[in-house]
């Protein structure tokens, strides 16, 4: 029996926060939640997602800096959508369809829910991703980062999108290209754009948080007790997918990400997310994933993340004191 590593353990107040806002605890106060989390220094998705559950529950104790976190997010995602809308368009005029990831999926499938993006991040295939880019900077965007797998592009001075040709870090191009094939096409906002099957937007969620906390492990910037308060949406995303598709394929989830090594990514935080909301995963889940990654196997990569985990936290220790 492997035990969820210390490093992915939220703060209780993150975790009672989100079980107010999936509808599991009915009991918590209002009033003490808001409480236990500092608005002005805690990470900006976190207090969103506290301003959220105050707006859903007791509007009366939406304070004005709340409320302007809502607003800000609001905005936000208005000006994101508006640079995918102009994007999307642009690459359906040259026969490219992109295909939604994390946080554009939620908003295309729950247009009236506020849901924080950075950015509007999709992919595209491999085959096209340089006369894309090219396209869209020919086109009124800039780019702020080109990466080794995506570019982060911005529409003059509003919003992001960040196009991707493999999916996430270190994705397989077999993966990729099932991920595309198994897509459902959705013609919203006058354009044409995949939303990957709900099995696939599993694998999307989970592996690219577990992904990007062992990258922002490494960030001199973050404290690694932080990095969960950054991240907390993929929570409320899987809960949603979970719950809207109680069919779900727990044996292709697992065969997906198997094909990039990431299974183990899965079975972790599965089993963190019924910790977080008690049996959101059906036991016939369990059963499924433990026989496709045994805990052995488990046990095995945890070894390596816990020792990079170490790493990153001693190399920010040396950045703080060296003041670098």
């Amino acid at each position: 029996m492997f035990f969820i590593p210390y490093f992915l353990k939220p703060k209780k107040n993150l975790v009672n926060l989100l079980r107010v806002l999936t509808g599991v605890d009915k009991k918590t106060n209002i009033k003490k939640l808001i409480k236990s989390i500092d608005v002005y220094n805690e990470p900006l998705q976190k207090v969103f997602l506290l301003a959220s559950a105050v707006y859903k529950f007791d509007k009366s104790l939406l304070s004005k800096q709340l409320a302007g976190v809502i607003s800000h997010e609001r905005f936000g995602n208005a000006m994101n959508m508006a640079a995918f809308q102009k994007i999307c368009k642009l690459y359906n005029e040259n026969g490219i369809v992109p295909l939604a990831q994390k946080g554009l999926v939620q908003k295309l499938l729950y247009p009236q829910s506020t849901r924080p993006m950075n950015d509007a991040d999709f992919a595209i295939p491999k085959n096209v991703y340089r006369n894309a880019i090219n396209l869209a900077t020919e086109n009124g965007f800039h780019i702020n980062h080109d990466m080794l797998f995506s570019a982060d592009l911005q529409l003059r001075d509003q919003g992001c999108v960040d196009v991707h040709y493999s999916l996430f870090k270190g994705s397989n191009p077999q993966m990729d290209d099932e991920m595309f094939s198994r897509a459902s096409r959705l013609n919203t906002m006058g354009c044409d754009v995949l939303i990957p099957s709900p099995e696939d937007i599993i694998v999307i969620i989970m592996c690219e948080f577990y992904g990007n906390f062992l990258y922002e492990a490494g960030s001199k910037d973050t404290d690694i007790s932080e990095i969960f308060d950054s991240h907390p949406q993929w929570v409320l995303d899987t809960y949603k997918i979970i719950h809207d598709y109680p069919e779900l394929n727990w044996s292709r989830i697992m065969k997906t990400a198997k094909l990039s090594g990431y299974d183990y990514q899965i079975r972790i935080l599965t089993k963190l997310l019924n910790k977080i909301i008690p049996n959101i995963v059906p036991q016939h889940a369990i059963k499924i994933m433990e026989h496709m990654c045994p805990d052995m196997v488990i046990e095995h990569y945890l070894k390596r993340d816990k020792k990079l985990v170490y790493l990153h936290k001693k190399n920010h220790i040396y950045y703080l004191r060296e003041n670098l």
